[in-house]
């Protein structure tokens, strides 16, 4: 009887390694999926971003139309896609830096979307508030300039 036992603990110590290879090479994936997801969700905000500042320059004028609410959902819809993001991925561990610059770049593609839909709204628009929209697309900008660099310096 003790012989069989340990000879069925024999043949699960190669199981056991193969198991454990597997999970290696799974988190191996969730490592490079998770660089090439934080790289498209912030290529995501930043593409918005630039394409909502032409849209604020141009008063919100698309093919002599003015811009309508359910077309200004596809920047809302990018900042939905980029909250999910954040939310799967918020207790990564060593991701702490790209994670948090990545959070202050939606915070402040938030607050561009925000304030660009109310300058839409706002028929007696001024040249002090598009230069602040300006601003706000500059610091999305720069948010996604830093949460690169930190997924760089990450992997």
């Amino acid at each position: 009887m003790k012989r069989n036992l340990e000879r069925a603990g024999a043949h699960r110590r190669p199981v056991h390694f193969v198991m454990l290879i597997g999970a290696m090479m799974l988190a191996s994936c969730y490592s490079s999926s998770y660089r090439r997801e934080m790289r498209a969700s912030i290529s995501l905000v930043s593409e918005l971003s630039d394409k909502l500042a032409d849209y604020s320059r141009a008063d919100f004028i698309v093919d002599r139309h003015p811009l309508s609410s359910e077309e200004m959902g596809e920047f809302y819809y990018g900042l939905k896609k980029a909250r999910a993001f954040q939310q799967m991925t918020g207790k990564r561990e060593g991701s702490e830096a790209s994670a948090q610059a990545f959070d202050q770049m939606v915070e402040a593609y938030e607050k561009f979307v925000g304030d660009a839909d109310q300058y839409r709204l706002n028929p007696s628009r001024t040249h002090e508030q598009l230069d602040q929209l300006m601003k706000d697309h500059d610091l999305v900008e720069h948010r996604a300039e830093e949460a690169r660099r930190a997924l760089d310096a990450e992997t």
